[in-house]
């Protein structure tokens, strides 16, 4: 077994059928050129001593460049280690220094930015592959590598249960986990997202605004290709020119989180742009609003399906049938997966009672890198994973999301994890005091807002509190919103009460 084997089958099947698009360049590959891209990448690796179960890391935006490198990867028995192309240097430290990756594969701008400056700090890497100009002092170029490489290359046939891929996810707490995903999880997972989720065919195109280093990359990447689909690629969303290129490319199916459906509903005119070809509309990473399920499907004209999951469960476990969801409810089962809904004492629950949603099924990760207490805790010894997530079902078999772990913030389809902001802002001298919390946003879903008690006679405002988050952690991470505050509430041990700052005085 090995992830890359859909894109093998699909260039023997049909080799000049469309691949990938790249808008940004205008460039087409078939499964033919994709293929062989993927197996000249894959003998670079090779040459350079890269071997079975080693870990690649990925620093690239959506790009065919993170196509060929991570189906390479994958190829030669590698861990693809994919990771947010906004992240910056205390980030990459620690998901580098954890996972020990022996390879980095990074943009030319953000590597020379954020990665040659530590790279005393995170001795495990040997190598750094650059993508793009400029040329990085010091690192090995993608497109030399490339050029070099043989085009005929040995899959690996690797366990079912061997890692493909590591993503790093964080709880409320503590430091992100590297949670550890398989060939079958994630072959498993495109299966039924190209075959039921997403309605497709070989002729379709499917085009996505989310990031490729996040779990949506099974739904809205894995699964198109395991159908033999097109995918079309940009580096960067922008709702008009994801409306552009819809028109443009003839794109059949677009997925996204809640965020970017609303940024596209505001600007989209039907005088500006034609999505006559547009039939197909998928969300998830966060609850999409009723009232604009209904906006994107009368004013697109397409049908709409929103889908429930997580990293640890490889993406999709229920989603809404075309033509029978129910609104508010992320749908039904997804076949091969099975769900409980329990109670504080592990009781399972019948219909419309509330309780946490635990899964079992082929997509269940295997636990997480090198933390064994947070797999048990998470993870039970016959693979039922507890989700965090608070639920009911109706006599229908429908499932509805009631809550989530209160500290968790959803912004713009991302997690943010609020001790990690907290973290960032404890830095600053000037604070005493901090904590984080989500607030209502309408465009975001969320938004991250910090209150702060500074240190006795500073002095501060939003912008530098703001500005100083931004310059070392991912911008969607940092506080859009600053309180200062003279005291905090506290319980009788003398930790600030966060129930109390989000309950009450939001």
């Amino acid at each position: 077994m090995n992830l890359s084997s859909i894109i093998t089958n699909n260039a023997r099947w049909n080799a000049k059928s469309t691949a990938i698009i790249c808008t940004d360049t205008d460039t087409l590959y078939t499964y033919g050129d994709f293929d062989r891209l993927i197996n000249q990448f894959g003998n670079a690796l090779l040459e350079i001593g890269i071997q079975k179960g080693d870990r690649v890391a990925i620093y690239l935006p959506n790009s065919p460049e993170f196509l060929i490198a991570y189906f390479a990867i994958a190829r030669i028995g590698a861990i693809a280690l994919p990771f947010n192309i906004m992240y910056k240097g205390p980030e990459i430290k620690y998901i580098i220094n954890n996972s020990r990756a022996r390879i980095l594969i990074g943009a030319a701008k953000e590597t020379s930015a954020n990665v040659i400056g530590i790279l005393p700090d995170i001795p495990s890497v040997e190598q750094v592959i650059s993508v793009g100009e400029p040329t990085v002092a010091g690192t090995i170029s993608f497109a030399d590598m490339l050029a070099s490489g043989k085009s005929t290359l040995e899959i690996v046939d690797c366990d079912p249960e061997d890692m493909v891929s590591i993503l790093y996810t964080s709880g409320t707490t503590g430091q992100p986990k590297g949670a550890m995903l398989t060939h079958n999880n994630f072959l498993s997972n495109a299966k039924i997202n190209g075959n039921l989720v997403l309605h497709l065919n070989d002729q379709d195109l499917f085009y996505t605004g989310t990031p490729f280093c996040h779990i949506f990359y099974v739904l809205s990447v894995l699964g198109p290709l395991y159908i033999g689909a097109g995918l079309v690629v940009s580096q960067r969303f922008m709702p008009d020119k994801a409306l552009a290129n819809i028109s443009k490319y003839r794109i059949t199916h677009f997925a996204g989180v809640p965020t970017m459906w609303i940024y596209m509903l505001n600007e989209f005119t039907p005088e500006k742009y034609d999505v006559s070809t547009w039939r197909f509309a998928q969300s998830a990473g966060a609850s999409m609003p009723a009232e604009y399920i209904h906006k994107i499907e009368n004013t697109f004209g397409v049908g709409f399906c929103e889908c429930y999951g997580s990293t640890e469960t490889s993406s999709t476990v229920t989603f809404g049938r075309l033509g029978h969801g129910k609104v508010g409810s992320i749908g039904p089962l997804a076949p091969g997966y099975q769900v409980k809904i329990i109670d504080e004492n592990d009781r399972e629950l019948g219909h419309q009672a509330v309780g946490e949603m635990v899964v079992k099924g082929p997509g269940v990760f295997k636990g997480y890198w090198e933390l064994p207490d947070a797999t048990k805790e998470a993870l039970s010894a016959d693979g039922w994973y507890k989700t965090g997530d608070m639920a009911q079902y109706d006599e229908d078999g429908y499932y509805y999301i009631v809550d989530r772990k209160k500290d968790m913030i959803i912004c713009g389809g991302y997690n943010v994890y609020p001790r990690e902001v907290e973290e960032v802002l404890y830095t600053h001298p000037k604070v005493a005091e901090a904590i984080v919390v989500g607030v209502p946003d309408r465009e975001k879903g969320e938004i991250p807002k910090a209150y702060i008690r500074l240190q006795a006679g500073a002095d501060a405002d939003q912008a530098e509190i703001i500005q100083f988050c931004k310059e070392r952690m991912a911008a969607y991470k940092s506080p859009r919103e600053v309180k200062f505050v003279q005291s905090f509430p506290k319980n009788p041990t003398g930790k600030i009460m966060k129930t109390v700052i989000r309950d009450e005085w939001e």
